[in-house]
């Protein structure tokens, strides 16, 4: 086995439709790759290898560049290629490439250019599905230059307004290209080019097969006055082309136009449906392209780890380069300053005329190595004389150690335990799934394993990773990890053996883990209805399960300002049963209902539910209306009638005075009231009859008191309203807007004529002028009585 990682940078060239020797054709793009990475396996003659590259840098297709009449060119911004290759199959791929360009056209004497603000190209594959693809270029210019010749001069000038072109998911969303302009000089005239997808729908090909199409239309037009030769080195005449292509969307398919419809200057419309269209083809899945293709090696495959004179054995990791070793001595060899054992060796080739001899390491991690090799390759001449034969020797030899360190048993040094622990802080029971890892310390980094026993959980004896599998995060960061599922019940603090394995040694050590006990679970909650008022008693059935058995379950509305309220077990049906009742605190709206569990562990957890719980909904009640209450002169006038009926009198003055009256109405909501209005008809001011009239509890507007939750309205009744019964109305609203029903706002009051007060005045105010009148005309009586008197008295004198 095999396992390589490699990081880097530097420059990487792409080159695609070049012809042979020609690369004025063709995309080439000059990567600056700023982070590579390769990450590669090779076990029991499977490569796996993952590559991930990232950079910017620049393009150019059909020749372009800063110098160049024709092609293209520009900047990458962003460029970013990974793929996952397993056994010879691409398992994953993306790729993602962002940047503008500059695309320049040839004329006749000169060129112009135009700007590809976005050229946008995105495509990722998971094995054979291809999970994302987007393209999307646009842009557009101006240009304008001088066609020269013996005969004539033309100025051009136009301009590419808008070009579009996008696809998502393998589907043409635009195509949309539009070239606008005009000529003049020796000869005058105008060009264009409008193609755009103008409407889509269903089109039948040429057998009548019905398929989804866009219609695109692709316009063109020259118009000269005088002079044969085209803007652009090429002869026209005066022309307008006009065709509607009816393609299919999906761009992995060929022959995706199904319909053309040409139309002439004078009206005549003409179809074509081409043959075989469309060809309904999938995208090809990308193809495995390891970065190393081959093994490469001279003498390589499978050897005895350790070997003794005489052993024979062949080498065949490299077929086509097989080799048959004979061992003839064992000696020790310095190599880099270690002094090691080596096996001397020959061997002879499957070609007769290829021999090699050597040393190869015969312990520790690099045993099998090849510490030092000749290789002798003669190539015969086709004559009998062997002098002009041609003799190539070869010779190699180790003479630096990058890694291990370590390579021989004197100069190993024991690992140790430093810790273990689990990825995510914990591992619970019941389905508990985490990462245990556990840190090495080897100052020789030739650890080759390390074995967790978790045989106290059921688990056994578990192999760790320290090479990016089974969870492993880093390749050799000596943090050895594997993931864990713990399905059984067992929970607590665990003394757990670890074996760690260098290539030299074998070291135990005991380790402590703790396993979380899982609390119950809620597997599903139904209520005796789907919605509920505050106050009211609800039913609950709670599905809850524990491996180690549920213990209890309640209600838990303590959060809400409730109680709790245990739930009971029903062994036939296996729920938990019971009544809560909905706290008057909690607010309307859906609500997940608290449920508090226990195990008989004693694991204890409170949920808020899950997708599985069902959800009770509060509804919002509209504000109350307890009492309402008519007041006068300080003092209440509703009154309960001899038939057992509220009456609400109103007074109107006969003497034809007003008289203040005022309102009280006593309202209460969960949630708090917003507003108490009323509409009291005749008996608002004039023109205020049909509005809504604000009561306060401000203590404004004839309220008693602020903020007892009674609103009051004060109103002033006219001598001109008429008796009998005059029905008012009082709406409230509540902080979320919910209002009185229209049927419960109406209340009746009574209006009667009284002859004995008007307003707020006594009976001797009201009947002032008139006690006024009757006294003058006393006084004034008795004044006459006394003249009389007197003058009778005079008489009699």
């Amino acid at each position: 086995a095999q396992d390589f990682e490699m990081i880097g940078n530097g420059t990487m060239v792409l080159r695609e439709g070049y012809s042979e020797g020609d690369y004025e054709e063709g995309f080439t793009a000059e990567i600056s790759v700023s982070s590579a990475t390769v990450n590669r396996s090779w076990q029991d003659d499977e490569l796996s290898e993952r590559i991930t590259i990232e950079g910017n840098g620049w393009l150019s297709f059909n020749g372009g560049d800063n110098n160049s009449s024709g092609g293209g060119f520009g900047e990458i911004h962003t460029f970013f290629f990974e793929s996952l290759d397993e056994d010879g199959q691409r398992r994953a791929q993306n790729f993602q490439l962002e940047a503008n360009a500059s695309m320049r056209i040839s004329g006749a004497s000169d060129f112009f250019s135009f700007e590809l603000d976005d050229l946008i190209i995105r495509e990722r594959w998971s094995d054979d599905i291809r999970e994302e693809q987007f393209f999307r270029a646009t842009g557009g210019g101006e240009f304008g230059f001088e066609i020269e010749d013996d005969q004539f001069s033309i100025d051009v000038n136009g301009t590419i307004p808008l070009i579009h072109l996008e696809s998502s998911g393998g589907e043409t969303v635009s195509d949309t290209i539009i070239v606008d302009g005009t000529y003049d000089g020796d000869a005058e005239g105008s060009f264009g080019l409008v193609r755009q997808i103008v409407d889509s729908g269903i089109q039948e090909n040429s057998e009548g097969v019905r398929y989804e199409v866009d219609k695109i239309q692709n316009e063109f037009w020259f118009n000269v006055s005088a002079t044969p030769f085209g803007p652009i080195s090429q002869e026209f005449g005066a022309e307008h082309n006009l065709t509607y292509e009816f393609t299919v969307p999906q761009e992995d398919w060929r022959n995706r136009t199904v319909r053309l419809q040409y139309v002439e200057d004078n009206g005549t419309v003409s179809d074509e449906f081409p043959p075989e269209s469309p060809i309904i083809e999938q995208p090809t899945r990308p193809e495995a392209s390891p970065l190393i293709s081959n093994q490469i090696s001279r003498e390589s495959g499978k050897s005895p780890q350790n070997v003794v004179p005489g052993d024979r054995f062949v080498l065949l990791g490299n077929p086509s380069n097989t080799l048959e070793v004979t061992i003839n001595s064992i000696a020790d060899k310095e190599m880099d300053g270690h002094i090691v054992e080596a096996a001397e060796w020959t061997g002879r080739f499957e070609f007769e005329e290829t021999m090699a001899s050597g040393f190869f390491v015969n312990e520790g991690p690099l045993s099998g190595l090849l510490y030092e090799v000749s290789r002798w390759i003669t190539l015969e001449s086709d004559g009998e004389n062997q002098s002009n034969d041609i003799y190539f020797q070869e010779y190699q030899k180790v003479d630096r150690i990058l890694y291990p360190s370590i390579i021989t048993a004197d100069e190993n040094t024991p690992p140790s335990l430093e810790l273990v622990r689990f990825r995510e802080g914990s591992l619970h029971t019941e389905g508990g799934a985490s990462h245990i890892e556990v840190l090495v310390n080897d100052v020789d980094t030739d650890v080759v394993a390390v074995i967790v026993d978790l045989s106290s959980i059921g688990l056994g004896l578990v192999d760790l990773s320290d090479s990016g599998m089974k969870g492993d995060l880093t390749i050799h960061d000596d943090v050895w990890t594997s993931l864990i599922i713990h399905e059984g019940l067992e929970f607590g603090d665990f003394y757990i053996p670890v074996t760690i394995i260098d290539y030299w040694v074998e070291v135990s050590e005991i380790a402590e883990i703790s396993i979380a006990n899982l609390p119950p679970r809620v597997m599903s909650a139904s209520f005796s209805q789907s919605s509920a008022i505050r106050g009211e008693n609800i039913g609950i059935s709670v599905d809850a399960i524990d491996g180690h058995g549920v213990s209890e379950v309640i209600v838990d509305l303590l959060g809400w300002g409730g109680d709790l309220f245990p739930l009971d077990f029903s062994e036939s049906s296996g729920l938990w049963s019971g009544i809560f009742s909905v706290p008057t605190s909690i607010a309307p709206g859906e609500r997940n209902i608290p449920l508090r569990m226990s195990d008989s562990q004693g694991a204890e957890t409170t949920t808020l539910g899950s997708g599985l719980v069902s959800v009770l909904r509060i509804d919002n009640e509209h504000p109350n209306l307890s009492f309402l209450e008519v007041w006068r002169d300080g003092a209440p006038q509703s009154l309960i009638s001899d038939q057992g009926e509220l009456v609400h009198p109103v007074m109107v003055s006969e003497g034809g005075d007003q008289i203040t009256h005022h309102i009280e109405a006593t309202i209460s909501d969960y949630d708090g009231v917003s507003s108490v209005q009323a509409k009291i008809g005749r008996l608002a001011e004039i023109g205020k009859s049909e509005q809504w009239l604000l009561m306060v509890d401000d203590g404004t507007s004839g309220d008693r008191l602020a903020g007892d939750g009674i609103y009051s309205l004060e109103f002033t009744v006219r001598p001109t309203i008429p008796e009998g019964e005059i029905e008012i109305k009082i709406r409230a609203t509540d902080i979320f807007l919910s209002s009185t029903p229209p049927e419960d706002q109406g209340h009746v009051f009574s209006v009667y004529t009284s002859e004995c007060c008007s307003d707020d005045s006594s009976w001797i105010s009201k009947n002032l002028s008139s006690i006024v009148l009757v006294s003058t005309f006393s006084l004034l009586l008795l004044g006459m009585v006394a003249v009389i008197l007197q003058i009778r008295k005079s008489d009699f004198d």
